[in-house]
């Protein structure tokens, strides 16, 4: 039986890419589950828990098909397709330049009380089969590297914000980001 790792190793490889090494931040969210799931998955919110996003699109919501665009303070511009939806639980998106998804984002809400949640978030690099070891591993340094912990870090604190504050996040409100951050 396939695993959803096998499964992604099958797609991307049929894209002449492979999954890289997968970052993963996670905070416990004095908020109940259902009211983390309701800031990450209302559609819109994005720029009310992302202090490095300015403006998001929808393109189409909710559930697997759903689509958005993100641009962030830096100037960058992604769009995120929603590739899998678990009501209440979380969902996995691909990311990056609308021709070109960079890697697949993994957000999961865990009950761990009445009160409290833990929020994850996986990335998953996506990198090109073809590039030579040094390469891939330079690549992935620079976009993967110790920023996207960073980064990572900033969006679940900022979603433990409006979770439990009801207000909106403030541009790098945890800090600037080489990449993202104006």
């Amino acid at each position: 039986m396939k695993t959803d790792s096998d499964h992604l190793q099958t797609e991307l490889a049929a894209r002449g890419l492979e999954p890289g090494e997968a970052v993963r931040v996670s905070h416990l969210i004095e908020a109940a589950s259902d009211r983390v799931w309701q800031v990450i998955s209302q559609p819109g919110q994005l720029p009310r828990y992302h202090p490095f996003c300015q403006a998001t699109t929808v393109l189409k919501w909710s559930g697997v098909g759903a689509k958005d665009t993100v641009s962030y303070y830096s100037g960058v511009h992604y769009e995120r397709d929603f590739v899998t939806w678990l009501e209440g639980v979380g969902f996995d998106i691909e990311v990056g330049p609308p021709s070109r998804k960079t890697a697949r984002v993994e957000w999961r809400v865990t009950a761990q009380g009445e009160q409290q949640s833990e929020l994850a978030i996986t990335v998953i690099p996506y990198l090109k089969a073809d590039l030579s070891v040094s390469r891939k591993r330079a690549y992935q340094q620079r976009l993967f590297g110790d920023t996207i912990a960073q980064y990572l870090d900033s969006v679940v604190q900022g979603v433990g914000h409006v979770a439990t504050t009801g207000q909106a996040v403030q541009k790098n409100q945890f800090g600037s980001h080489p990449l993202y951050s104006d």
